[in-house]
């Protein structure tokens, strides 16, 4: 009876034992009556193996949380990571493409620049119920702008002067001549890339859309203003290899009132003004008219 009521008591004690929750004495009797008694051994062996099952069971499920854990914390950086590399694209490796092409355009613009003393440009207006042509003749700080006016069958014949301009208009049936003083010599060029500082270049980065296109079969970029509420249609045409505005489309807005879109091509040549060129008319085949 004795000996039933130890297994009991040691029974109950194992689990106790096994965490090793017992005090010394408690388990010298426990280690006692278990070497002596093949019942118990055989439960506290039972008991361990359970325990040591539990136990690779409960690492098993923590590695394979460790493991999905991982999963998803590579899958949030590598969504970060896409997510940096798109800001990057679109703040900086855009803007940096469009520094580099409108740096390099002004950089070959500025050598044409160099030879704007003499140079002819044409600018033709499509579509115009007005001007359709207009020259311009550049030469020794001299200008001469010749406009042609279709519907009236007029021409418009400007000579700029560092003081002076002289303007010969010829009509279907007259002939009249107008002068006027203190006028200002304008750079034949346009420079529509233009930028004084690294600031002002980053700006006008952002402030274009640039892609490639082609005008009369140059090749060019296109800037495409991105302010489009503001200026719907602006694009500017700059070749490729000159930096020189090739075409421009301009909306047209008369009082604040939209009239559409006007299309304007250069056409340039240097070097090939004369003297002729830029040669006056007969002044005595003209009426002088008073500027009021």
């Amino acid at each position: 009876m004795k000996e039933k009521n130890d297994c009991k008591i040691v029974q109950d004690l194992l689990p106790n034992y096994i965490d090793k929750l017992t005090s010394k004495e408690t388990n010298a009797y426990i280690e006692e009556h278990i070497n002596g008694c093949k019942e118990c051994k055989k439960i506290l062996d039972a008991m361990q193996k359970d325990i040591q099952l539990q136990e690779k069971n409960l690492e098993k499920k923590k590695v394979k949380y460790i493991k999905k854990y991982n999963h998803k914390l590579r899958i949030l950086k590598t969504t970060l990571l896409i997510i940096i590399l798109i800001f990057v694209v679109l703040f900086i490796a855009f803007p940096g493409r469009n520094m580099i092409i409108i740096a390099s355009l002004q950089d070959k613009f500025k050598e044409y620049e160099q030879q704007s003393d003499n140079v002819y440009i044409k600018t033709s207006y499509y579509p115009s119920q007005t001007v359709a042509t207009y020259d311009n003749y550049y030469k020794d700080g001299i200008e001469k702008h010749v406009m042609t006016f279709s519907e009236d069958n007029v021409t418009s014949t400007q000579y700029v002067y560092p003081n002076q301009s002289k303007t010969f208009v010829d009509g279907p049936d007259y002939k009249n001549l107008s002068i006027m003083g203190g006028q200002y010599l304008y750079n034949p060029l346009n420079n529509y890339t233009y930028y004084d500082s690294l600031k002002t270049l980053f700006i006008m980065s952002r402030s274009y859309e640039i892609t490639s296109g082609e005008v009369n079969g140059k090749a060019c970029y296109i800037l495409e203003s991105t302010y489009k509420k503001e200026t719907p249609g602006l694009e500017f045409y700059i070749e490729k290899d000159t930096g020189l505005a090739l075409q421009t489309i301009q909306p047209v807005s008369v009082n604040g009132e939209d009239k559409g879109i006007i299309t304007i091509r250069y056409e340039y040549s240097f070097g090939t003004v004369t003297d002729e060129d830029m040669q006056e008319p007969d002044v005595t085949e003209y009426t002088l008219v008073e500027d009021n």
